[in-house]
């Protein structure tokens, strides 16, 4: 997904600001990745936008996906973005059916601490999270490839496109 995401990005027209792609690791092991990143970042993380993650974006029903940040991000950072995951969506020919009960820094999964994301939030920087959520394969091995919904990784995609060219457009920031 993120491999086709970059290359969307390459091939297509390149949005007025810059598109960075970060690939984390260590998250199940404590977010690693992303707090060395947020504290050691390549470029000064004042200049980030907008941080989309994405975990988990091929399973259960096809046309739902869970988004987390839009409400559970700090001080509402993160609700300028929520607004244009949800116009973008709105204006995909299938759009998804967007549950937010995860969006809560108090809901009892704790999915906003979860995952890369938070480490960015942290910093203030405005963040959305998308996942199609857990499902009975959830960190065991009989997780294979083969119980991937590919068409809905896809759309999942094509909705990332989307965000991220909206967000590259900008003339303003997300704040």
């Amino acid at each position: 997904s993120l491999l086709a995401l970059a290359r969307a990005f390459q091939s297509g027209p390149r949005p007025r600001r810059s598109v960075l792609f970060v690939w984390h690791t260590g998250e199940e092991e404590g977010l690693f990745g992303s707090d060395y990143f947020t504290s050691h970042p390549t470029v000064p993380l004042d200049s980030v936008v907008a941080q989309l993650n994405a975990d988990m974006i091929g399973r259960n029903a096809p046309d739902s996906l869970y988004i987390v940040g839009p409400v559970a991000a700090p001080n509402g950072q993160s609700r300028r973005l929520g607004a244009v995951v949800d116009s973008v969506n709105a204006a995909l020919p299938r759009p998804f059916l967007i549950n937010r009960e995860w969006d809560s820094p108090t809901h009892p999964e704790q999915i906003y601490y979860r995952s890369d994301h938070f480490n960015y939030a942290r910093h203030g920087v405005p963040i959305v999270f998308f996942t199609t959520g857990l499902h009975e394969d959830y960190h065991r091995v009989s997780d294979e490839p083969a119980k991937i919904d590919y068409e809905k990784l896809a759309r999942v995609d094509a909705l990332l496109l989307g965000v991220g060219r909206a967000i590259g457009e900008r003339g303003e920031r997300l704040k």
